[in-house]
């Protein structure tokens, strides 16, 4: 196996700072929503204007880049994006009332998509296939910290200094990133044409990708349920305090910085199914241990154990999708993966809030340990018909 740690190449160093300026701007914009709703005495519509601008400036932006981007324009976009960001942070400084807070979330959402997507696609494009998931869990291990990093000191900058200096700093690392990026070489230019829209039709007709898209769409519903309601059970159930909750949500965020790259490696000795399984069985664990949990020590262990999870299933997760087609195909593929994500997620707090108001909150861990465990059933049924012998991928 791949030792994982080494001294990490350039292209792989300049790729991760793509995601610290994603990660960390996204976890300090996140928190400074309630403070904007605060501030500008919001209305619960313009409150989820603000969440809901962000989602469809992902969606559109994810699917144009699956279709459309290559080689030759994987690198201009990434440096675009990231100089875009420095951009973008720099306007949320004159943000002055709920419109323009909207237009500057549709922006942050068009860049941390491509931020996303392409830097996912370079990184594991460009691994080797025995050294893929350890590659892929360290550039998200980054990611993680980063993101850990703006939820915990966005308040203290907001509380010292307001809203200007958490952007303005977000800029500042966004022109290193540029730096990076233009000054490296990032390994990405073999990467073929998409091929518009018939690239994404290319992909879904793959029998490969059946059972790991059944997954990703089951998963999304139960990871957006847990994200919702484990600070509400946390704080409304248990009676934790406000700092208590922190505790609580910090845990599954530590265990995917810490447990990420050790995962990925992990995938490329025993398998990637492998990690997506023991993924699924954590998670069922820990959401039908939630409704048990009475403490913060139990709560918080149940938190580490969803994180834990998570651990396993993205690094694996990711580099299935990119082999499902070549890998200098990887954008479109892993286009695919994030545009996966979205139904669950839209439908996952509606469904599980209609469920917390006609059972309990505790019903809602209890369906969400049942939905795994038929995406499980529904992702294995999918790998179960698949031939045994399939074309090379990519070989069309």
């Amino acid at each position: 196996m791949t030792p994982l740690v080494r001294r990490p190449s350039a292209a792989f160093a300049a790729l991760s700072s793509t995601s610290v300026v994603r990660a960390y701007g996204y976890a300090l914009t996140a928190t400074y929503l309630s403070f904007y709703a605060a501030a500008f005495d919001a209305s619960g519509l313009w409150i989820g204007a603000f969440t809901t601008a962000f989602a469809v400036a992902q969606t559109v932006t994810t699917a144009a880049l699956g279709a459309w981007a290559d080689g030759d324009r994987v690198r201009r976009l990434l440096v675009g994006a990231v100089l875009a960001s420095a951009a973008t942070y720099v306007g949320f400084v004159f943000v002055v009332d709920e419109l323009t807070l909207v237009a500057a979330r549709v922006a942050q959402g068009v860049t941390v998509s491509v931020l996303f997507v392409l830097g996912t696609a370079a990184v594991s494009g460009r691994a080797s296939a025995d050294d893929r998931g350890r590659q892929v869990g360290l550039f998200n291990q980054v990611g993680a910290l980063a993101g850990g990093l703006g939820t915990a000191s966005a308040g203290v900058i907001y509380q010292t200094g307001g809203f200007a200096p958490g952007y303005l700093l977000l800029a500042a690392v966004s022109l290193v990133s540029v730096w990076a990026l233009a000054r490296t070489d990032l390994g990405v230019d073999d990467f073929e044409a998409a091929g518009g829209v018939s690239a994404y039709r290319r992909l879904v007709g793959r029998p490969a990708v059946h059972g790991i898209a059944a997954f990703r769409v089951g998963f999304a519903f139960a990871k957006t349920a847990v994200r919702v309601y484990l600070p509400i059970y946390a704080y409304l159930a248990v009676s934790l305090s406000p700092a208590a909750v922190g505790v609580v949500l910090t845990a599954p965020r530590v265990a995917r910085t810490v447990c990420q790259g050790y995962a990925g490696a992990l995938a490329d000795r025993v398998g990637r199914r492998p990690l997506l399984g023991a993924a699924a069985v954590g998670y069922v664990a820990a959401a039908a241990a939630v409704p048990l949990a009475g403490s913060l020590e139990s709560l918080t262990a149940c938190a580490f154990l969803f994180g834990l999870s998570d651990a396993c299933r993205v690094p694996a997760s990711v580099a299935l999708f990119t082999e499902a087609e070549t890998a200098s195909r990887a954008v479109t593929s892993l286009s695919l993966r994030s545009l996966l994500w979205k139904p669950g997620s839209i439908v996952a707090p509606v469904l599980a809030g209609a469920l917390h108001d006609a059972a309990s909150v505790h019903a809602v861990f209890y369906a969400t340990a049942a939905v795994v465990v038929g995406t499980v059933a529904v992702a294995a049924s999918f790998d179960g018909g698949r031939p045994t012998f399939e074309p090379t991928p990519g070989a069309d």
